[in-house]
């Protein structure tokens, strides 16, 4: 019996010190969500920016991951006071892999960190430090819805979710600020900080940038789960 092809999903990932040696990290839950859509989920380490075609040349999709702040000199800005840990080298990685995602008509999915560099990528900005009445950076567990957001009907989020407000969990303290020409916003939450955007080109590959953790509230919410069910099912066309 020949096994049915499952597409192959890259997700980048942080360097963090563990036991004082660099090492790369990603959150489990990003794997368990490929896996349950699924798609075959393989790391992309932090590297040569000439690697990136060849890691997309072997993906049928990509996952820009969370994980630390973007670096303020990847949109020509200077840096704010309140700006966390960055790294420049993972920055490049992630503009290189969108390039070459685009230049092969790949499907992208950037989640919380993911969104704002898919912005970044595309050409946009970031806001460096949120200051706003909603609580972003919620001390409820990780999975845990704590703020409602509006969705555009006319959008794939509105088609995969089912419903124009839904509560999501929220851990980040950048956003977008200056949308790429190229992407739309499709969900605001009631500060008015973009919460989703996707591709303007609808004739292209699936592009969504996901400023929650899904991955998070994905094993409680088939909801959540449906936004990955829908990214490989575009990885797999």
């Amino acid at each position: 019996m020949v096994p049915s092809i499952k597409p192959v999903i890259g997700i980048t990932c942080s360097i963090v010190s563990h036991n004082n040696i660099p090492s790369y990290n990603l959150h489990e839950k990003h794997i368990q969500s490929v896996m349950q859509a699924g798609g075959v989920p393989i790391i992309i380490p932090t590297g040569p920016e000439v690697m990136a075609e060849v890691w997309v040349s072997i993906c049928n999709g990509i996952i820009l991951s969370s994980g630390e702040d973007i670096d303020p000199n990847s949109f020509g800005a200077h840096p704010s006071t309140k700006i966390e840990n960055t790294n420049k080298k993972r920055d490049l990685t992630e503009i290189e892999l969108v390039k070459y995602a685009q230049k092969q008509s790949k499907p992208i999915l950037g989640l919380c960190r993911g969104a704002t560099m898919l912005n970044v990528a595309l050409g946009g900005t970031v806001i460096q430090d949120i200051e706003t009445s909603n609580n972003h950076s919620q001390q409820a567990a990780r999975p845990e819805p704590t703020h409602y957001i509006q969705i555009d009907k006319p959008s794939q989020l509105y088609q995969i979710l089912g419903s124009s407000s839904i509560q999501v969990n929220s851990i980040h303290h950048q956003a977008i600020d200056q949308l790429a020409t190229n992407l739309k916003k499709v969900a605001i939450a009631p500060d008015g900080i973009i919460e989703a955007v996707e591709g303007v080109d609808k004739t292209s590959p699936m592009i969504m940038g996901i400023q929650w953790h899904p991955e998070e509230m994905a094993s409680e919410d088939a909801t959540m789960q449906g936004i990955f069910d829908a990214f490989v099912k575009a990885c797999k066309n």
